[in-house]
């Protein structure tokens, strides 16, 4: 054999694992898909006097909005109750939600039921990725 051709058979060599190095560096750079937010929505009965028995109230999230600065990068900013019945209206409410901890947490000042629905704000510095559960009273006369 001569120069040029082991010249070429080492340079096609060189050129296939050099190629094959770039190849697992791409593989081992792949961008992973790593957040493990959840954020979700349900219904429970609520026991008021107004409220009928059979009717369920819905608890949802609001929409969430990207937030960069955040080590999670969805936040939201409510949880809208729906499917309060009519005759609970000039009614209080108040709103809680519960931690990973067990630990329940009020929503903040009670309200008054103006619809079918209440939306109450998640307390600034709240994760709603802590939130695990969410409870609703609807009292007064």
């Amino acid at each position: 054999m001569t120069t040029n051709n082991k010249t070429r058979r080492a340079a096609a060599i060189a050129l296939v694992a050099v190629g094959a190095a770039g190849l697992t560096m791409a593989a081992a750079s792949q961008l992973t898909m790593s957040w493990t937010g959840n954020f979700q929505a349900g219904s429970v009965v609520v026991n008021a006097d107004c409220q009928p028995s059979a009717s369920t109230i819905s608890a949802a999230f609001s929409a969430p909005t990207f937030a960069a600065a955040q080590t999670l990068p969805w936040n939201v900013a409510n949880v809208t109750f729906s499917g309060v019945n009519a005759a609970c209206n000039t009614k209080s409410y108040q709103a809680a939600y519960k931690l990973a901890t067990g630990d329940w947490v009020v929503f903040g000042a009670a309200g008054t039921v103006s619809g079918t629905s209440v939306s109450v704000a998640i307390p600034s510095g709240v994760d709603a990725q802590a939130i695990k559960s969410v409870a609703l009273t609807i009292y007064g006369s």
